[in-house]
């Protein structure tokens, strides 16, 4: 039997990409129970174990409570436990699952402000056909509504940007999820903060709604400031563990340079169980002292490790580096792809759309650096903005080859501004 065709026309179509969605959905949530939900579960999980069990925002309840992690995913996970106390591990990556069938939505409704919508499709199927990806939402982890969130900020931002009619409750929507993408990731508030300004400094909006936004996030975000003076008679803006990312960037397992890898295993064993029962504030002049002292007369080295931290967050975490088949084929050559594609993307955005590269630069900045101050250990540190590759390369890819006639290419495309806006 002759199976249909398939024009890319029709593959780029928001329909077919829903039934693929749909099957990567059930493929998803049918691995998950062939393989009894085989993902694990981290500090995030402690903490709102014991939030549900003792009231307490608490690591380790016998340690006291803890600003050692941001609030929203914490408090997430705490509703399945509420909900379903029975199975609430399921009942979370359930949900995730469900999120991330939603998450190419929010691709393909951002490239339509644009008018790219088939440019946001193909993002959308690198996004379902990602392997980390599909595994990735099996996992407690914060990078599982991060994403989402962030894209629903983007949207929100994009709409006032571009000049769509908007009104005095969409900078308060704005400010809202700015600062609940604040709570959930302190890594995404320098770029967010300085785009709220951009949109004053373009003459998108006026002063007073920049204020506005400013003044609504501060609302919003400021219970977990006044928290965390109540418990700990502290000013805490984000969270604790300063020293701690730097004194884990040269320990060994995170590093494949033999030069960065200064503080042993043992040491690194012994600060481990120390957290069990010594509170973070301690821990953290504790990380500080040996810190400094490796780095006394090796400074040079802090550099070097930058420069391999970015490699490792760009390729794959130092644990994976010599793993086998695995790691080569299920994300190894996956990366090196992509990453040379968007060498070439990032040429051709910069001849023919200036803006677009200079924003894409300060992603990629904005999620690289505080990496490479700290470390590169865990793959979800690039999950948090991988997505974006998607689409950068994707937009690319069709600008080049695949646009379609009645769209036109993006350096084209001019945005009107709206006569009277919104202040």
């Amino acid at each position: 039997m002759k199976l249909p065709e398939l024009s890319l026309d029709k593959l780029l179509n928001v329909r077919t990409f829903m039934m693929f969605n749909l099957v990567v959905f059930l493929a998803k949530v049918a691995y998950s129970f062939a393989l009894d939900f085989p993902g694990g579960y981290f500090e995030d999980w402690h903490i709102a174990k014991n939030l549900v069990q003792h009231g307490i925002y608490s690591e380790f309840i016998n340690v006291g409570p803890t600003a050692y992690k941001l609030p929203v995913y914490p408090l997430f996970i705490s509703l399945f436990m509420l909900a379903f106390p029975a199975f609430p591990f399921e009942a979370l990556v359930t949900a995730q699952h469900i999120i991330y069938f939603f998450i190419p939505f929010l691709l393909i409704r951002i490239s339509g402000i644009f008018r790219k919508e088939k440019a946001g499709v193909l993002t959308a199927y690198f996004f379902i056909f990602s392997p980390v990806y599909f595994y990735y939402s099996n996992v407690a982890e914060v990078t599982n509504i991060f994403v989402p969130i962030f894209l629903i900020w983007l949207y929100q931002y994009f709409k006032i940007y571009t000049g769509h009619k908007f009104y005095r409750p969409d900078f308060i929507l704005l400010g809202f999820i700015s600062a609940a993408l604040f709570l959930t990731q302190v890594v995404a508030v320098p770029m967010v903060i300085f785009l709220l300004l951009y949109l004053y400094l373009r003459n998108k909006i006026r002063f007073s709604a920049l204020a506005f936004i400013l003044f609504t996030i501060s609302v919003f975000y400021s219970p977990w400031v006044i928290r965390n003076h109540i418990v700990f008679d502290k000013i805490i803006l984000t969270k604790t563990p300063f020293w701690h990312n730097l004194y884990f960037g040269f320990v060994p397992q995170v590093n494949i340079i033999k030069e960065v890898q200064l503080i042993s295993e043992e040491h690194e064993r012994y600060t481990s169980g120390l957290r069990k029962s010594v509170d973070e504030f301690e821990m953290e002049k504790i990380f500080k002292k040996e810190t400094l002292r490796v780095l006394n007369g090796n400074e040079t080295v802090f550099f070097k490790k930058a420069i391999q931290n970015a490699f490792l967050l760009w390729y794959v975490p130092a644990r994976y580096y010599d793993d086998g088949f695995a790691a080569l084929f299920g994300r190894k050559f996956m990366v090196l792809g992509m990453n040379i594609v968007t060498v070439f993307a990032l040429f051709y955005f910069f001849r023919f759309h200036r803006r677009f590269f200079y924003f894409s630069i300060l992603v990629f900045f904005n999620f690289t650096v505080p990496y490479m101050i700290g470390h590169a250990a865990n793959t979800r540190f690039k999950l948090d903005f991988e997505w974006f590759q998607y689409a950068f390369i994707s937009l690319f890819i069709y600008e080049k080859w695949f646009c379609i006639n009645e769209e036109k290419p993006i350096k084209k495309v001019a945005v009107q501004l709206p006569e009277n806006r919104e202040s």
